[in-house]
């Protein structure tokens, strides 16, 4: 099954003529659930998704409608590492991150990297602009596609996410999240 899928996968980055050397923002597909407190204060499920982040970034920053913004994985994000992120679909430009997800390898940590260096299973911890400290954790698994010389040319990235929002500021109630993620193609930027 495995082989299948990254059989599929590598047929369609090769097939779509895309350098994700060049690019280090990838398209994302984010689909979960947070589960919070109603008024009368049982546990519901909301979803969460692509849509519901964007909403979210949107209406924080004033815009009217999600039209003009995608969300992004970005390898290497920042000097801490990857993040997800709010982008300008147009220029590429970061208008916020969503998600830091860092010291994985960090304090003797350390990531599976496959003898072929074609797969690495990896723990990084998730931060949000709520708190100075991890509020959650996600299991990545990355895929690298090479070259004939040994480079990598794509990436692709599977990941499972376990994190809290916290209740205060525009948020009123605590929430317990879980996610998974799909990277695919890179955005292409003008």
């Amino acid at each position: 099954m495995n082989r299948q899928f990254l059989t599929v996968v590598s047929a369609m980055l090769l097939v779509s003529g895309l350098n994700a050397s060049a690019q280090s923002k990838l398209q994302l597909l984010f689909s979960g659930t947070c589960y919070t407190t109603d008024a009368q204060g049982r546990i519901v499920a909301q979803p969460i998704n692509n849509q519901t982040l964007l909403k979210k970034a949107a209406d924080a920053g004033g815009l009217k409608d999600t039209s003009g913004l995608g969300l992004a994985y970005h390898i290497n994000g920042n000097e801490l590492g990857d993040t997800i992120e709010v982008i300008n679909r147009t220029t590429g430009a970061t208008l916020s991150t969503v998600f830091g997800l860092y010291f994985g390898e960090s304090f003797g940590r350390q990531a599976l990297m496959s003898a072929s260096r074609r797969q690495m299973k990896r723990i990084e911890y998730i931060y949000t602009d709520q708190n100075d400290h991890s509020l959650g954790s996600v299991f990545l698994t990355d895929y690298y596609f090479l070259d004939n010389n040994g480079n990598t040319n794509a990436t692709y990235v599977l990941g499972q996410m376990q994190y809290l929002i916290l209740s205060g500021g525009s948020q009123t109630n605590a929430q317990v999240c879980t996610a998974s993620f799909t990277t695919f193609r890179p955005w292409k930027f003008q």
